[in-house]
């Protein structure tokens, strides 16, 4: 089969608080390959907590970023998009086999287990499974109010949507090999997701092939850069920029960001300990968990991986967010490569400061995980 030079796939289109990320993919015989992808920023305020507060605005950001993606064409006007995690609700239920219609047992557990009046929600449920007496039921639920905001908004933007998806599904279609229908191995590996976002972070609790349930952790990406930016006395660009050079290295900056770093992965740890432990008490039927993926900017920060893997009996890696696709990544090295460098000096820890020269580059395909995750629904829907 011959590469096919416009894609008939819906575009996978991340809506987050301070930037946009696009990925529309395509199929050259059973391999998945990226046909367009872009990423832009979004002015502060238009976006907060993932309500929409200026449509307009936003709306024109999108349709520039469809018109001119960093790389590619896109050749659809099919979107799949995602509701903010902390808007949405997901989570593996149990429900005891009876002769009664299940989805009037679903509208009642969905009460039990969603905090927020059943006439305020859109949700879905998909049986995924059963065991002697009960079958499992994985529900999604997210306010009315918000997915109005982005049918809306997406409408503004000439969008048709194809679904409006919640971000911890499409995280996991992208950063594990066992979501895709050609998966050849063993179902036999438990994961924690860690998405290190700007605004928020988040947990994914993934065993026997599903998600189990989702946790949001009080860890940001601006906080960190804010304390940064305080400690350094430096402008909030720069900050950003300094925490990715130098990450954890005690020796830049005269310790001040690993400091800061620290703090956070502390605060990290003790998090997602207790979340491990909740598992581990509530659903022991799965097994342990055996790896913890990151993924997010904050996946980004030097040697995160290698720190938290101090603080975990369990194996700790950077995602891989082109897992389920046939594109080598040193194909996109430049694309998916961001290099930031520092305008400012830094202290040393000797009274002085380091020169305004240190840079990085590093690769960044890990922001791009939940886009390539909502791309990938029309192909695995598809099947290969």
């Amino acid at each position: 089969m011959l590469f096919s030079k416009n894609s008939i796939y819906p575009l996978g289109l991340d809506i987050s608080d301070l930037s946009l990320k696009l990925v529309q993919l395509n199929k050259a015989g059973s391999k998945i390959k990226i046909q367009a992808l872009g990423k832009v920023s979004v002015p502060e305020g238009l976006i907060v907590e993932g309500e929409i507060k200026n449509e307009e605005e936003v709306a024109n950001i999108i349709k520039k970023l469809i018109s001119k993606p960093k790389y590619g064409k896109v050749s659809s006007d099919m979107v799949v998009a995602c509701l903010p995690e902390t808007k949405t609700f997901i989570k593996l239920i149990e429900v005891e086999k009876t002769p009664n219609n299940l989805a009037d047992i679903i509208e009642t557990e969905i009460e039990k287990h969603v905090p927020l009046l059943p006439e305020d929600i859109y949700y879905d449920w998909q049986v995924i499974g059963e065991r002697e007496n009960v079958q499992l039921v994985l529900i999604g639920a997210a306010p009315k109010k918000i997915v109005n905001q982005y049918t809306n908004l997406l409408d503004k933007a000439k969008l048709s949507v194809e679904a409006l998806e919640i971000e911890p599904i499409s995280l996991c279609r992208s950063l594990l090999p066992e979501e895709s229908p050609g998966f050849k191995g063993e179902f036999n590996k438990n994961y924690a997701v860690i998405d290190i976002g700007a605004t928020r972070t988040s947990m994914v609790v993934y065993a026997n092939n599903t998600i189990l349930f989702t946790v949001s952790v009080p860890v940001s990406g601006e906080e960190i850069t804010a304390d940064i930016a305080s400690s350094l006395e430096i402008e909030k660009d720069q900050a950003e920029k300094a925490k990715i050079i130098c990450g954890l290295d005690e020796a830049k900056a005269g310790g001040i960001i690993n400091k800061v770093l620290a703090g956070m992965i502390s605060d990290l740890n003790e998090k997602v300990n207790e979340i491990l432990e909740f598992y581990g008490s509530h659903f022991p039927q799965y097994g342990p968990i055996s790896e913890i993926r990151l993924c997010g900017g904050g996946a980004n920060i030097k040697d995160i991986d290698k720190i938290i893997s101090k603080f975990s009996s369990i194996k700790v890696v950077r995602g891989d967010a082109l897992v389920n696709l046939g594109e080598a990544k040193d194909k996109f090295l430049g694309l998916l490569s961001e290099t930031y460098s520092l305008d400012v000096g830094l202290p040393d820890g000797k009274k002085k400061k380091e020169g305004g020269n240190l840079s990085i580059t590093q690769d960044s395909s890990l922001t791009f995980a939940t886009a390539i995750g909502l791309a990938l629904r029309g192909i695995f829907i598809d099947k290969i």
